[in-house]
């Protein structure tokens, strides 16, 4: 799926999972299901695609909130402690990307759109610092309560960025969540790697 960019980009947006860091959910699946007596893709499916961690993205549950429920639902015994370091344990880094982030900072704001939640964002500030620091907002689904690719996240960082929406390059690896973006008048791309990603940063000049 390949984009034009339009003559004038003033702002760059990255996506989180995936794009500056890689993540693999089924680590955390992996370990609650061996308590649980369940497959990793049971308990994926009663996690991220129920209402569980939906909720928890959005702010509509609390970090102890969702401890509590997603201990309940699966009937095991751990300590919240515990608990947070399966949940946080999730993240890589992706070779290269923060140093692409560095030089993009030097001609463009930057901006971080992301379905996230309390826990996952504290624990990649802690980690993942460096990466992290060039940016000038972040607009993250559980502080704005509203997760991609619904519309108002999108609408939340035009606020943000305070430019017109065709002015903002938008980068998600999801093919879906791109859609959304350009439903709003972004300007928003693929990403699949690295390499790709520079190539079209130098053919729209953004390089």
């Amino acid at each position: 799926m390949k984009y034009s960019a339009p003559p004038k980009i003033t702002a760059i947006t990255f996506d989180l999972g995936n794009v500056l860091v890689r993540v693999d959910h089924l680590r955390f699946c992996r370990r609650l299901a061996a308590l649980a007596a369940l497959s990793p893709q049971e308990v994926y499916a009663q996690v991220f695609e129920s209402g569980l961690e939906p909720g928890y993205d959005t702010g509509h549950l609390t970090s102890r909130e969702f401890y509590q429920r997603v201990t309940a639902h699966f009937g095991v015994a751990l300590p919240y402690s515990r608990f947070c370091d399966l949940w946080c344990d999730l993240f890589d880094p992706m070779e290269g990307m923060a140093e692409l982030v560095q030089h993009l900072a030097s001609s463009f704001p930057l901006f971080l759109l992301s379905n996230t939640n309390a826990l996952h964002f504290d624990y990649l500030k802690e980690r993942f610092g460096l990466i992290l620091q060039p940016f000038r907002a972040f607009v993250l689904s559980y502080q704005v309560g509203s997760r991609k690719p619904e519309p108002a996240i999108y609408q939340s960082l035009i606020r943000q960025a305070g430019r017109p929406p065709r002015e903002i390059l938008f980068l998600d690896d999801k093919a879906s969540f791109v859609e959304g973006a350009l439903r709003q008048g972004l300007t928003a791309w693929q990403f699949r790697s690295l390499q790709e990603l520079r190539q079209d940063l130098v053919r729209h000049r953004l390089w």
